[in-house]
């Protein structure tokens, strides 16, 4: 499963909470740290503002034919790049990835799948039935572009982030995890080897295995179905049941100690 945290700063020795939305965790948290990680829209932003270019251009060459070699093979050349750069930018910070935040097997967030079906049903429809289901698919997929950058608008709204500890790889097996937590993987490795209760429909607590400059350690995030990971100690998580389920790590402290 994709990361977005290639840039990410280490830890924060006296983690510093330069932040409007930072909170500080409970006093159980001592010793753990806050890793910030770039936030995915410095990523997506750029190549989504062209995609709306290429698709706004897509039907140029119909409108205004005869000025290209081949209009329809231009015209499906422009739609092919708009929606390129949306996919490709998703896959490269993990958004399109499974992981087990997401609820099922078609739920492939933030492409929005049943206005995408019907666009692509459309598209279908005017290549086998009539030219005009043309602009009706084309009408669609630009519906699904704009529900697709309002999901990405509310899943970068909280800050990117998560907490922290070093541990010893060796003593992995050893660690007792609180209730509601449970470990997917037998070993250390780095990503997702461990999950937490759900805290909303979209996103869940996790446990991952993080390596900072070498040294293995163990980080707690609210992973959103989008594939991005929030700080989970922020003024904007205003989910009610989040502060009960943190008020301690999901595994006691001195685990950590070598």
């Amino acid at each position: 499963m994709g990361d977005e945290d290639g840039s990410a700063s280490g830890p924060e020795a006296q983690p510093k909470f330069h932040s409007e939305n930072d909170l500080p965790p409970p006093g159980a948290w001592a010793g753990w740290e806050r890793q910030r990680l770039k936030p995915p829209g410095a990523t997506l932003l750029r190549p989504l503002a062209w995609s709306a270019f290429f698709l706004a251009a897509t039907p140029l060459p119909l409108l205004f034919p005869d000025n290209t070699p081949n209009d329809s093979a231009f015209s499906s050349a422009l739609f092919a790049v708009a929606w390129s750069l949306v996919l490709l930018p998703l896959i490269s910070v993990g958004s399109l990835s499974r992981h087990p935040s997401q609820s099922h097997g078609y739920d492939i967030f933030p492409l929005d799948m049943p206005t995408l079906t019907i666009a692509i049903a459309l598209f279908m429809a005017h290549v086998a039935i009539d030219p005009a289901f043309g602009w009706a698919s084309y009408a669609a997929f630009w519906a699904s572009w704009l529900k697709l950058v309002r999901s990405l608008t509310d899943a970068t709204h909280l800050a990117s982030g998560r907490w922290i500890k070093e541990i010893d790889p060796a003593r992995f097996k050893d660690i007792d995890l609180a209730d509601g937590w449970a470990f997917q993987e037998s070993h250390f490795k780095p990503g997702v080897i461990g999950v937490g209760p759900s805290v909303t429909a979209s996103s869940r607590l996790v446990i991952e295995g993080v390596r900072v400059d070498g040294i293995a350690h163990l980080g707690v995030s609210l992973l959103h179905r989008s594939g991005f990971r929030h700080d989970p100690f922020q003024r904007r998580a205003t989910m009610e049941k989040i502060d009960f389920i943190l008020e301690n790590p999901p595994f006691a402290l001195e685990i950590s100690d070598h």
